[in-house]
């Protein structure tokens, strides 16, 4: 497991752990984001939930400027984190907290920690 900052780019198979539920609200343990391939020539690639009850729904599928090609840049991720990573709650929009979001690769069928 590794800061979200530590690492240039995320690729497919590479998980993005956030924080919070964003269904769920603060307090409400983590939910983890699989990197994929939208099979969309006009898109960059997407995040699938991973974890909980919404696990193989689509969390979101990213513009062609989030990174080059086959990789999400952090970089632009954190640039835009507050547009993507936000949700309702209690009258008002939640910006998840990207300080303690943190990924992790995917390798040889086991997760392990980006460096």
């Amino acid at each position: 497991m590794a800061a979200l900052g530590s690492c240039d780019r995320l690729h497919v198979g590479d998980i993005l752990r956030l924080p919070e539920n964003y269904d769920l609200g603060p307090d409400s343990g983590p939910v983890d984001l699989l990197v994929y391939h939208p099979r969309d020539d006009e898109a960059g690639l997407g995040l699938m939930v991973a974890s909980g009850y919404k696990a193989g729904l689509v969390y979101a599928v990213l513009p062609r400027a989030s990174g080059p090609a086959g990789a999400i840049s952090t970089a632009w991720l954190k640039e835009n984190w507050d547009k993507w990573f936000c949700y309702p709650y209690e009258g008002a929009m939640r910006v998840i907290p990207m300080e303690t979001a943190v990924t992790f690769d995917w390798t040889e069928r086991e997760i392990r920690e980006k460096a």
